[in-house]
């Protein structure tokens, strides 16, 4: 792990996050160890409850906010054989397991503390040994079986037990991890079968994983979790990165440099990252009852002024309820026909169907309607992007012409008899004398392109004309530039060209969608039903030959086919592939790309927390189909009148205004991010600021070339010693 770990350091490729799959043993323990005294972001499904993973125990909070446990599946089997045991009053038990279920000190202590005899093995494999190993079971005085594993193992055992083992006296309790059914041939068995159940609303998903990811494992329970798990821990990382609170420059401290008590400190709350519903409702640890938000402080509030006691349990499937073609409910709305719960809280919208089979109380929360999210635009900032308003060929060119012309200049200026080079007696009363030579014609066309201007012109018509000619070349490209420059430095000021549904369902480049089996889900299909349905009306009443034609003129008016808005919208919603979740909704947000971008529509008061918590998405227009939110109980339940008269009097206190402004306007989880520019804002230093560095570099060059100049103006001017020698002259004439 430390060769993996530092391998990575020295490529650059720094990990995020861990994500330890290992269930128990040493290579779990080596992980949590690992993890925690190098400070890494990990999130483990190792089997255990609170308190089992001894290397995470007694952490501070921050370490609590970045090292997460999510219990597998597997784990609510303990708990099952306890609470069955507990209350069927059962003293002795035998439990019998085999190769898919994990044994490490958690089942072995799974009864402890109780007064029940109990005896835990592992399946003989051998059939006569399976045989033997029940019989002495049984000489122990064991009545009751538990059969851990999977459908062959629990067929085996049950083939294997005399059929006296299954009279009156004897309990059998069979669990497994496999969806499927027992088979075995034994007859007049009686038996407690627990399985896992798949949800219908989620089969469709379940379809989908062993279709698209090939996830074809088993158990499939275990497989979905940890695929789940994976992608949820995916998208909270992805999640921060986005948002902004995700560390920079985060420090990863070798395994060797570690030396006890150096852990580096993190300020990543992952565990912020895995929270839903916000911030009507949040699970936190800390808190009372296990949870947080909005709807929780006005329960508090509803029960000190009732002066009643509540407790909190989760629906099963996570939904609110929703009515399928057989007229079933799911969600809490389940829970409340079935009399399992008494109220249904959480950012719940009071709707029509709903009404005719529960009751709510007075709205809590006005007037919620759907809101569409979007990506903010991401415009790159460069501090050169003066640079960029040209393309680099341009550019070229431009530098090629200044070159050219200054070289033209100077060969013109050399060459034409009228040039003041040449008729220096001609212009020597001039005050400005300027000889054109190759330096003063780069200085000149340089020059010339500034409001300073290029100074004193040649003398010379040809020289003349070639400057001319410059100064209009110049002037059309100063123009064009500073035209382009400001509409380079404009664009990230422009608005979002989608600013409503309607324009949504104008275009096609970009598709939307809500969350699959959400209210807003339910809200499009339905409006495309309802237009469907006045076609076939209008169609009807077209096609009926009864009516004469003048009554058939009454309703030509109307246009073929009536409407079909949300028709198109619904079909673009099935074609763009409904998001299961609101994570994967934000996911596809956030992963938006040019010509591949995605809206989510969905409840604004999401939308609105989402926006708040992170400064890459952002609220389109105007929410529509606005309803209000309640709370939700048995129909004729009494209740009613109470919970009314609570949220009444908290009304009249301004109490709720007082929450809604701790949860939105003052939430402790607002990021504050960067202004967005508009039209009013000016340009920013992150796309001008290279123009000052310009000036710092021409700055630099002149102390460079002043330098250069004091060195040559010494060697120029330093007086130049020569040795004279006195030549002997010969005094011989020939």
């Amino acid at each position: 792990m430390c060769a993996k770990y530092g391998d990575s350091i020295e490529k650059n490729q720094l990990p995020h996050v861990i994500f330890d799959s290992t269930k128990f043993g040493l290579a779990s323990d080596t992980v949590k160890s690992f993890a925690i005294a190098l400070g890494l972001p990990t999130v483990s499904a190792s089997c255990g409850h609170d308190g089992d993973l001894r290397q995470w125990s007694n952490m501070d909070e921050d370490k609590q906010n970045y090292l997460l446990q999510v219990m597998p599946p597997i784990d609510i089997i303990p708990e099952v054989i306890r609470s069955i045991v507990q209350k069927l009053h059962v003293t002795n038990v035998a439990i019998l397991y085999d190769e898919t279920f994990v044994m490490d000190h958690k089942y072995k202590s799974l009864l402890r503390n109780m007064q029940t005899k109990h005896v835990i093995t592992s399946v003989a494999k051998d059939d006569s040994k399976r045989k033997k190993q029940i019989e002495r079971l049984r000489k122990l005085n064991i009545t009751n079986f538990f059969i851990l594993g999977n459908l062959s193992t629990i067929n085996l055992i049950l083939e294997t037990v005399k059929p006296t083992f299954f009279e009156r006296t004897f309990a059998w309790y069979a669990i497994t991890q496999n969806e499927g059914e027992i088979t075995t041939k034994r007859a007049n068995v009686s038996l407690l079968f627990l399985k896992p159940v798949v949800y219908s609303q989620n089969r469709e998903r379940l379809i989908q994983l062993r279709t698209i990811y090939n996830l074809n494992e088993e158990p499939q329970i275990m497989s979905a979790f940890y695929f789940d798990l994976a992608l949820r821990t995916f998208l909270a990382v992805n999640e921060l990165l986005q948002s902004g609170t995700w560390p920079i420059d985060m420090e990863y401290l070798h395994c060797d440099d570690f030396q006890g008590g150096n852990t580096p400190k993190r300020n990543i709350n992952l565990k912020q990252a895995f929270m839903q519903q916000a911030p009507f409702i949040m699970r936190d640890d800390t808190a009372p009852k296990g949870f947080k938000g909005f709807c929780i402080d006005l329960m508090d509030e509803i029960a000190h002024i009732a002066n009643f006691a509540y407790t909190i349990e989760e629906v099963g499937d996570g939904k609110f309820g929703h009515m399928n073609e057989k007229g079933e409910w799911n969600g809490i709305v389940k829970e409340l026909l079935e009399n399992k719960t008494d109220i249904g809280l959480a950012s719940f919208t009071v709707r029509a169907e709903r009404e005719n089979v529960i009751d709510f109380t007075v709205p809590y929360y006005d007037l919620v309607g759907i809101g569409i999210m979007m990506q903010k635009p991401k415009i790159p900032s460069t501090l050169f992007k003066f640079l960029t308003v040209l393309e680099p060929n341009v550019w070229l060119c431009i530098l090629g012409a200044y070159f050219f012309t200054s070289f033209l200049m100077y060969i013109l200026d050399r060459w034409s008899p009228y040039s003041y080079q040449n008729n220096i007696d001609k212009y020597k009363d001039d005050e400005v004398k300027r000889v054109f030579n190759l330096k003063e014609c780069l200085w000149f066309c340089i020059t010339s392109l500034t409001p300073q201007g290029g100074g004193e012109a040649p003398t010379n018509l040809s020289g003349r004309l070639v400057a001319a000619t410059w100064w209009l070349f110049g002037f059309i490209i100063i123009a064009s530039y500073t035209a382009n420059l400001a509409a380079f430095l404009t664009v990230s000021r422009l608005s979002t060209p989608i600013e409503s549904l309607d324009d949504l369902a104008k275009q096609y480049k970009i598709s939307y969608a809500p969350v699959h089996d959400s209210s807003e889900m339910i809200y499009f299909e339905r409006m495309a039903n309802i237009e469907h349905m006045f076609y076939e009306i209008w169609k009807n009443l077209s096609l009926n030959t009864s009516l004469t034609l003048r009554q058939k003129s009454k309703f030509a008016v109307w246009e073929y086919p009536v409407s079909v808005k949300y028709t198109r919208i619904w079909q673009a919603m099935q074609d763009a592939k409904l998001p299961n979740t609101l994570d994967e909704a934000v996911a596809r947000v956030r992963n938006s790309t040019p010509g591949n971008e995605f809206a989510f529509l969905g409840d604004s008061t999401d939308i609105r927390y989402l926006v708040l918590t992170s400064c890459d998405l952002e609220m389109i227009g105007e929410e529509f189909s606005r309803k209000p939110y309640g709370i939700a109980i048995q129909q004729g339940s009494h209740l009613k009148e109470i919970l009314n008269d609570a949220i009444l009097k908290l009304l009249n206190k301004q109490r709720l205004e007082q929450l809604k402004i701790k949860w939105w306007l003052k939430n402790e989880d607002e990021i504050k991010c960067r202004k967005s520019k508009d039209q009013t804002d000016g340009i920013t230093i992150e796309n001008i600021g290279g123009v000052f560095i310009i000036i710092v570099v021409g700055i630099g060059v002149s102390f460079i070339i002043l330098v250069f100049e004091y060195w040559w103006f010494k060697i120029r001017k330093s007086p130049r010693v020569i040795t004279v020698t006195e030549s002997a002259l010969s005094t011989d004439v020939k």
